[in-house]
């Protein structure tokens, strides 16, 4: 009998689901999930340990009559707290808010959003019903390790984010490799109405702002992401995968601008901010969570004026060093280091026209050596690029059209290949998505992928 199979530990629930009398009297318990009605009841565990908030149940309220497929009338505290916890571990990993689609549209038909505690399908269990290769009892009825373990699968059978763009279904299906391929996509719709009430609603999110370095000396740059809502860097060494060098600098509630720069001539990039409160940089020599000291911090620019850091080897030295770009008056205050000795400016000019909202970028545009400076327009998803630092290269030296500025792209470029000079890239809010392109040139995008949310 269903009820014989409800127990009282603390972490143990029954989903009970206010069903009419006609499949009141189906158990299904002895039916995979997947293929139960959905008031059958089997033996649950909390997925917040906590147990499900009032809003869980406010938003369960809210959504049932705005689902359309198996969920809807069905949602419970319960199930939105199991789905919440879903969605915080993919917004934990950095993906974008797609990836929790796939998962929440997997985990519905799995086991109707459910943290199923008992082996009613073989070894299988949890949320998404993972059989004992998966990992051990405690790690599949974890949600946040079942949920990684899911999305672990997902990026390897569709590396460098070719997740993002095939259909939801097949993804799901991919993982999971069920013997019912054709439940997944029907319920897509549902679990997308269901990650956008929860996507925002995780906690303090504030858009990841991209910064690329070479972070492993390999001469190749990559893309990374600064995620103000908790001052961490989220890097990786290769334009794939998920990011291996987390950690947390910075503060960014205080409105901390992300750098990279080979601040001290190891051959690799590492990371500092520069707090436009105090105009004061705060750089480290490393990517790594021991580097939360500051090997340099120091006074450069005038914050209140709006000045935009930016960071590039300026005299052909092999160290980094930093500037600003005052939008202002257009103009860049470039210094030879990264010391409290270097509050004059060594290089003082006027490029771009900042009121048009561009974007400092700097880069060696033309493999001589010495990193130059440029803007991006968004307005017109225009570069302007410049081979030099002194007033005499006020003329653009590249000029082109790449990326989609009233998307709000954001300028990112960087060396993505051994060619050794500088190209741009853009990172696509809207989507998360990341675009580069290998030359100096207008045309198609030559890499894409999604990184950060």
């Amino acid at each position: 009998m269903a009820a014989a199979l409800c127990v009282t530990a603390t972490l143990t629930t029954c989903a009970l689901l206010g069903a009419s009398p006609a499949l009141g009297a189906e158990s299904g318990s002895d039916l995979p999930p997947a293929l139960a009605p959905l008031t059958a009841q089997y033996q649950t565990v909390a997925c917040d340990p906590a147990g499900p908030t009032t809003g869980d149940g406010t938003l369960a309220t809210q959504l049932n009559s705005r689902l359309n497929s198996d969920m809807r009338g069905y949602l419970t505290a319960y199930r939105v707290s199991c789905a919440r916890e879903v969605v915080e571990a993919v917004r934990a990993r950095g993906l974008a808010s797609r990836a929790a689609v796939i998962a929440i549209t997997t985990v519905i038909v799995e086991t109707h959003l459910q943290n199923i505690s008992e082996e009613v399908d073989h070894t299988s269990l949890g949320l998404f019903q993972q059989q004992e290769w998966w990992g051990t009892r405690a790690e599949r009825l974890n949600p946040a390790s079942a949920t990684n373990a899911f999305l672990d699968a997902m990026v390897r059978k569709y590396p460098n984010g070719s997740w993002a763009s095939a259909p939801i279904g097949e993804v799901c299906q991919a993982v999971q490799v069920s013997a019912y391929p054709d439940r997944y996509q029907v319920q897509a719709p549902d679990a997308q109405i269901i990650v956008d009430a929860l996507w925002d609603a995780a906690g303090p999110r504030t858009e990841d702002v991209p910064i690329s370095g070479d972070w492993n000396g390999d001469g190749i740059d990559t893309v990374g992401v600064f995620r103000p809502s908790n001052s961490t860097f989220y890097l990786r060494d290769t334009n794939s995968g998920d990011a291996t060098r987390i950690f947390k600098f910075g503060h960014g509630p205080s409105g901390d601008i992300p750098v990279a720069g080979d601040w001290n001539n190891d051959g690799k990039d590492s990371v500092g901010v520069f707090r436009p409160t105090n105009s004061t940089w705060y750089l480290t020599n490393g990517t790594t969570t021991n580097t939360n000291t500051t090997d340099h911090e120091f006074i450069f620019g005038h914050g209140p004026s709006g000045d935009q850091p930016i960071a590039g080897d300026w005299n052909n030295n092999g160290y980094d060093s930093v500037g600003v770009f005052r939008p202002t008056n257009s103009t860049w205050y470039l210094t030879n280091g990264t010391t409290t000795n270097t509050n004059d400016t060594n290089y003082e000019f006027k490029f771009g026209h900042g009121p048009s909202g561009d974007q400092p970028i700097a880069g060696d545009w033309n493999n001589n050596g010495y990193d130059s400076v440029g803007v991006f327009r968004p307005t017109n998803s225009t570069w302007y690029l410049t081979n030099g630092t002194t007033t005499a290269t006020n003329t653009t030296d590249h000029e082109f059209i790449f990326g989609h500025g009233p998307s709000g792209d954001i300028a990112v470029p960087g060396q993505w290949n051994t060619n050794a000079n500088t190209t741009p890239g853009v990172r696509r809010p809207s989507n998360n998505t990341v675009y580069l392109r290998n030359t100096n040139s207008g045309g198609p995008v030559d890499t894409q992928f999604i990184y950060g949310i």
